[in-house]
């Protein structure tokens, strides 16, 4: 991704709202999420990039300098026990909404890979309690959220049930 935004190929546009996508690694997750949150920026949205080890040096240093692009590390995002508490995450979500709305963008585009937030059975139930709470959230809120997880690191029969949580699944 560089300085310049330019305008995404109509085949390249995401959904809007509360998006689930399974990955295959980092490298597909960081390449296409790029195009979600340069399309975030065109619709005048606060974007948010969370990932387990972020790269801030990957994202245009003018983005994250002016605060249009904020970037944070799961365990920042979602706190250290990697275990969702749906009502926390939901204030956490509407406080940066509102911060963002008062600093004149349109809405929030949130794009994270939760895979490590649903690796064990203490965690994934707490994370599908998060999904309901969140899908509330965007249906009630100027939010586009796109919760990825990696193939590579989960089962298929989680993908599956993370999935079935989203009202859109993209697959490219």
């Amino acid at each position: 991704m560089n300085e310049r935004i330019h305008r995404p190929r109509r085949e390249d546009r995401w959904p809007v709202g509360h998006l689930g996508w399974a990955f295959m690694g980092l490298p597909e997750f960081e390449g296409r999420v790029a195009s979600f949150l340069v399309e975030g920026h065109a619709r005048g949205e606060r974007q948010v990039f969370i990932v387990d080890d972020p790269r801030a040096a990957l994202w245009p240093k003018g983005l994250v300098e002016r605060g249009d692009l904020l970037i944070f590390s799961t365990a920042e995002a979602y706190g250290q026990a990697m275990i969702i508490d749906a009502a926390a995450q939901r204030a956490a979500f509407e406080s940066s909404l509102a911060e963002a709305i008062e600093l004149g963008y349109t809405g929030l585009r949130i794009a994270a890979d939760n895979t490590s937030l649903t690796l064990d059975p203490e965690r994934l139930e707490a994370w599908m309690r998060w999904e309901e709470e969140a899908e509330l959230l965007m249906q009630a809120k100027p939010i586009t959220g796109l919760c990825a997880f990696d193939r590579t690191r989960s089962d298929a029969a989680t993908i599956k049930a993370l999935m079935s949580m989203h009202p859109v699944a993209v697959g490219f």
